[in-house]
């Protein structure tokens, strides 16, 4: 290795001070002229014409070989005298691969890019998880029965109240499924399906059968003549012969939709999604526990409060969560990509 560099005012400079020169550099993050000095460093030290021949050996190619080593001695004297950065100066051969990038990771706390390893995992496995449950409704929904007409109640089921909506029509994923109205002059009027070209309906399930066939059983026929007694009698009779049916109905409907559920693996899948989404939102609660020596740090923390998706909003919303939201994005745009 050359027993010189040449500064930028090219005078010669021994490469202890070099080195002592470039960690302070580094350890003021001044990462612009820490490169400036290697760059001048490469340059041959004035050596005059007798010393040439004897000298030959520390030309710029040799001296090229040695910066590697001169950037890992240097990194590893920050590292060492930096109390934050108290792990092992093994690490520091990264930084000569990228002197501009990789300095911070190595001073950022290795616990907590530990952390962010282990979220970006459960990231990708969240996102797998949700493609092959989308996957299911995709390969199956060509074999998802309708449910017949005689179990349409009423329209807009999507729209319902939390007693109702569990009733509404859904797909083998549990999505709404909308009709198309057009088709059902007997279910809905001329102006509704204008309005609604496309809705969702309740559909009667075999609960709601037996409650009302056993309801329908217990009620007492009222008129005042007995032509009317008889009258209601009949309706009482009748609703309880086409509730019955629809029981009927209900009862296929349910065990084929139950078997295709089945053979689709649909609960699994469906759980494997909400243990990578419980994955994420602990990995991102355990980032938030850990210091950040630097401002990679600042944007790992920022990143995992974005996975939570409490602050991935619009950045343009007003008050105080629109506050957050914009110190979130900012925190996030201030250096790019988070390499670690």
């Amino acid at each position: 290795m050359p027993n010189h560099a040449v500064t930028a005012a090219g005078e010669a400079m021994p490469v202890g001070n070099t080195l002592s020169r470039l960690a302070e550099l580094l350890r003021a993050g001044d990462s612009r002229g820490a490169l400036a000095l290697i760059e001048s460093s490469t340059a041959m030290p004035p050596v005059s014409r007798s010393t040439e021949t004897t000298t030959a050996a520390t030309n710029r190619r040799n001296f090229l070989l040695a910066k590697g080593g001169l950037l890992a001695a240097s990194a590893a004297s920050l590292v060492v005298d930096t109390p934050k950065a108290a792990f092992a100066a093994s690490e520091a051969p990264r930084a000569a691969e990228d002197i501009s990038g990789q300095v911070e990771t190595i001073n950022e706390n290795p616990d907590l890019l530990k952390a962010y390893d282990t979220l970006l995992a459960a990231q990708a496995e969240e996102s797998a998880a949700k493609e092959a449950f989308e996957w299911l409704g995709d390969e199956w929904k060509h074999a998802w029965p309708l449910a017949p007409d005689e179990l349409l109640g009423s329209a807009n089921a999507h729209q319902s109240g939390r007693q109702y909506i569990k009733y509404a029509e859904r797909d083998i994923l549990g999505r709404f499924m909308m009709r198309d109205t057009s088709g059902l002059a007997m279910k809905v009027s001329p102006e509704f399906r204008e309005k609604y070209p496309r809705t969702c309906f309740h559909v009667y399930a075999s609960e709601e059968a037996k409650e009302r066939i056993a309801y329908l059983s217990q009620r007492t026929p009222k008129g005042r003549t007995e032509k009317s007694l008889a009258r209601d009698r009949a309706w009482i009779e009748g609703e309880i012969v086409a509730w019955k049916q629809r029981l009927e109905l209900a009862l296929k409907y349910e065990a084929e939709t139950t078997r295709l559920s089945e053979a689709a693996g649909v609960v699994p899948a469906a759980q494997r999604v909400c243990d990578a989404d419980a994955a994420v939102k602990e990995a991102s609660a355990k980032i938030s526990m850990i210091p950040a020596f630097t401002h990679l740090g600042l944007q790992i923390k920022a990143r995992a409060v974005q996975a939570s998706g409490l602050f991935d909003g619009d950045p343009n919303t007003a008050g105080r969560w629109g506050e957050f939201c914009r110190f979130i994005h900012a925190v996030i745009d201030m250096g790019g990509e988070v390499r670690v």
